[in-house]
């Protein structure tokens, strides 16, 4: 096993706890994926397609099925 660059209360060097990390990676993330669905409609179609099936699966919620 590897040491990582975190203490024991999940502090690095600079002071920054890991679950700060976590969540600016997750902004960046959400910042990205929010202009690749203005940008291109192919993605923005995707996207509603796949909600739409997530939010209908395990239900015979009309006629779609995953």
């Amino acid at each position: 096993m590897s040491t990582s660059g975190f203490d024991k209360n999940g502090l690095d060097g600079a002071g920054i706890h890991w679950l700060q990390y976590l969540a600016m990676t997750s902004i960046s993330l959400l910042i990205f994926l929010i202009a690749l669905d203005k940008a291109l409609p192919s993605f923005h179609y995707f996207w509603i397609t796949f909600l739409f099936k997530l939010q209908c699966s395990g239900f015979n919620c009309n006629g779609v099925s995953l």
